[in-house]
């Protein structure tokens, strides 16, 4: 657990500093989070887990037919029938354009893997785990959600039902 604390610190030290560096213009942050960042939570284990903030969504390129695993922030956005994550960088991310075209994907959230399917981009106000000042406060700034219809739960990780 230290040594997970640890390296969430240095990567949060390290993100920072480039940040701060220069790296400021929207269209650069994105790419240096899906090169840099996401790499390093994948290899450390650090999404997924138990207490992970992050789950693993899993999807298939729509092009190359590809599998991928994009770590992705998830906290307290379930509801029984529905999965609602946070699009900080918009809906035209590769992700989600990939979720969209194939109309399903894959969620490990702490060790539970749900199958989701209808995939939509829904603004902040159709999000009902929101508190409603919330709702409106995000709405006004822009904010969306992808909306994912729960189609199955199921105990385990992604590699064991490889």
């Amino acid at each position: 657990m230290t040594r997970t604390i640890r390296l969430l610190a240095l990567l949060g030290v390290a993100i920072g500093a480039i940040w701060f560096a220069g790296v400021r213009r929207r269209g650069e942050l994105p790419g240096l989070v899906t090169h840099r960042f996401n790499p390093l939570v994948m290899r450390f284990g650090l999404a997924g887990g138990r207490r992970s903030p992050w789950g693993i969504l899993e999807h298939v390129g729509r092009t190359s037919g590809t599998i991928y695993r994009t770590p992705i922030s998830i906290m307290g956005s379930s509801t029984d029938e529905h999965v609602f994550v946070r699009l900080s960088y918009g809906p035209h991310v590769h992700w989600v354009r990939n979720v969209q075209a194939t109309g399903h994907c894959r969620l490990q959230l702490h060790e539970t893997v749900f199958e989701l399917d209808e995939p939509a981009v829904v603004p902040a106000s159709d999000n009902p785990l929101l508190p409603p000042p919330v709702r409106r406060a995000l709405e006004g700034a822009g904010r969306t959600y992808l909306r994912l219809h729960v189609h199955e739960r199921i105990p385990g990780t992604l590699e064991r039902l490889e």
